[in-house]
């Protein structure tokens, strides 16, 4: 099959819509609890992929949405900082901010550890198909915190969220704007997919239904 640009990000999209949207969230505090703590470690992901990085266009475009996750020089403004605060309104707050298990961790550190030895081509494409579900995990990040019993409201208006609902699509763009960088320099689309295709594995393994921690009940 011939691959392109649209049908790598979309078969990405898809195939996390697949495991993780379609089945759902049956736990909304474990997943908050993964994702607060894979916030916190973004801007680690996009560090190892930079550091595969030798265009300098491409590093630019990388450090822009690394720069955004933490906060655009802002300490207080740091993503996994709103994130948090926002958590605590909810009264599973302690459950959803404590630390997540030891095979979870290491996984996380696997996973970096795979990404500094990636080629180029598959380090950008760890980046957009890190990206490429933002829309869906934001859609499931809002349901759990209302589930989670934050009021919807305080939920939309909150700093984390407002910001997200506004940069996912320039993230999205970056990484698409990066791919076709690397084509133009004639890298291979294969490996670029091969990138991303790790990258969503990585997130359906973080935050969908897996079976690194036993199911939990808050309720």
């Amino acid at each position: 099959m011939l691959m392109s640009i649209d049908t790598i990000e979309n078969g990405f999209q898809l195939e996390f819509r697949r495991k993780v949207v379609e089945p759902g969230i049956k736990d909304p505090i474990k997943f908050l609890q993964r994702w607060l703590y894979l916030s916190s470690q973004v801007p680690r992901l996009h560090g190892a992929a930079l550091a595969r990085i030798r265009i300098p266009d491409i590093q630019f475009l990388l450090t822009e949405i690394a720069y955004g996750e933490c906060g655009f020089g802002d300490n207080t403004k740091i993503h996994c900082k709103l994130l948090a605060e926002l958590m605590r309104k909810s009264p599973y707050a302690t459950a959803i901010t404590q630390a997540v298990s030891p095979e979870l961790e290491q996984f996380l550190e696997d996973t970096v550890s795979e990404l500094c030895q990636m080629s180029q081509d598959e380090a950008i494409g760890f980046i957009v198909g890190l990206e490429a579900p933002a829309y869906e995990i934001l859609g499931l990040l809002k349901q759990g915190l209302v589930t989670a019993g934050i009021d919807e409201a305080d939920v939309l208006a909150s700093e984390y969220i407002v910001i997200h609902d506004a940069v996912e699509k320039e993230h999205q763009e970056s990484g698409h704007a990066a791919m076709e960088m690397i084509l133009s320099y004639g890298f291979d689309l294969y490996k670029i997919y091969q990138g991303g295709n790790t990258a969503v594995r990585f997130l359906i393994e973080m935050v969908g239904e897996n079976m690194l921690e036993k199911q939990l009940s808050y309720c």
